[in-house]
């Protein structure tokens, strides 16, 4: 493991987020007596990197990156396994994280809104018209703020449909529908609007602020050294930005919903960026941490694998984002997943405290993997139940 920082401090409702106090060659976790907390978890660095090698040996996890962030900074950072064949994986090493690429969408148009270049409820239609839809009387509903919200009714990828082609599964407004289509429409509705492309969009508005000069949307074989190099169950590679079905992407192509590549901390420095705000209005952090588009209700809501989690009140997106709506707080983040990526990345508002996990791994593995990790580093965590429940259906 690489570029372990060392710092002080807990939020002890969680059994590691706390600041790594400087030592000699260890560090130990403890307790902020301003924090009303009732428990307090002691951890060794080394305990950290034996546990966390542990998990990742059981399930053959080809790499992993991992980044516990405490009151707005990064406390700790971890890497392990390799990055590809006898390169281990480090700092520099650039994970595909699937569709938490869609925070980055999100915070992005956010950003053009506060700055008065494109309006959440300005009808798109105006600027972009997929040639599908060219003659659905719908298609001048569809805002920026259901693309955000995956409220469009599209389905998720429309390659999933039996004709190939893009459509309504519901009215534009009036259901949740979590969609890849979406938030790519909304994309080629910023390039057509702004004349540009959305890269290079994404580029000025918010890489070249946060400089994050490790963070790509677009397929670029000269990064290709450097991702985590995904192998299936069989431990083959298939080739990068491919799928084991023979699909792969093409250079310079690029997705405003999943595939970027990233540093875990750059990754990092986006999060925090993006719980503090500063680049926003009030009134759209606001929306954007609230639940806008309902996932799961109340009453659908399964917390009976896991009595030590905490349980959601609610769950579903705000702009862009996953919001579950606990009894006393919020959790704010995206998950991310495909053949070959299992990534998670989260933070509490109040608190400031945020968890990276980055895992390139066949997706079952991932999956089980991932739990045991949220067990591990943030066990009161409300994203154990989901896991859970993505590992028992995979059974």
């Amino acid at each position: 493991m690489q570029n372990r920082n060392l710092v002080s401090g807990i939020r002890l409702r969680l059994s590691i987020f706390g600041l790594l106090l400087v030592l000699t060659s260890s560090c130990v976790f403890t307790s902020n007596p301003k924090q009303n907390t009732s428990h307090i978890s002691v951890l060794t660095a080394s305990a950290l990197d034996r546990d966390l090698e542990s998990i990742l040996k059981k399930h053959k996890i080809n790499t992993a990156g991992i980044a516990i962030i405490k009151n707005g900074n990064v406390a700790w950072q971890g890497y392990f396994g390799q990055q590809s064949s006898e390169v281990p994986a480090s700092a520099n090493t650039l994970f595909n994280v699937a569709s938490i690429t869609k925070t980055v969408t999100a915070e992005t148009v956010l950003k053009l809104v506060s700055q008065g270049k494109i309006s959440l409820d300005e009808s798109m239609a105006n600027y972009w018209v997929d040639p599908d839809l060219k003659n659905d009387p719908e298609l001048s509903k569809l805002t920026p703020r259901m693309a955000l919200t995956h409220t469009t009714g599209f389905p998720n990828w429309r390659f999933y449909e039996i004709d190939g082609k893009l459509k309504f599964n519901n009215k534009p407004g009036t259901k949740f529908g979590y969609s890849g289509e979406g938030i790519q429409y909304l994309a080629k509705f910023v390039e057509k609007k702004l004349g540009q492309s959305f890269e290079e969009v994404v580029k000025a508005t918010l890489f070249n602020s946060l400089k994050m000069d490790n963070a790509y949307l677009s397929v670029r074989e000269k990064n290709f050294s450097r991702i985590a190099k995904p192998l299936d169950e069989n431990n083959q590679f298939h080739g990068y930005y491919c799928y084991p079905g023979g699909y792969c992407r093409k250079e310079s192509s690029y997705s405003a919903a999943g595939d970027m590549v990233i540093t875990v901390e750059d990754y990092a420095n986006f999060l925090i960026a993006s719980m503090n705000g500063d680049y926003l209005n009030e009134n759209i952090i606001k929306d954007r941490n609230a639940i806008q588009g309902i996932e799961v209700s109340t009453d659908d809501v399964d917390c009976s694998q896991s009595k030590q989690a905490l349980c959601p009140i609610q769950m579903g997106y705000g702009l862009g984002w996953n919001v579950n709506q606990l009894a006393d707080e919020t959790l704010i983040g995206h998950r991310g997943s495909d053949w070959s990526t299992v990534s998670l990345a989260y933070y509490y508002p109040s608190s400031k405290d945020g968890l990276i996990v980055f895992f390139n791994a066949p997706n079952r593995a991932g999956i089980a993997a991932m739990v045991e990790t949220l067990e591990l580093l943030d066990p009161k965590s409300p994203e154990v139940h989901g896991y859970m429940f993505r590992r028992a259906r995979q059974n």
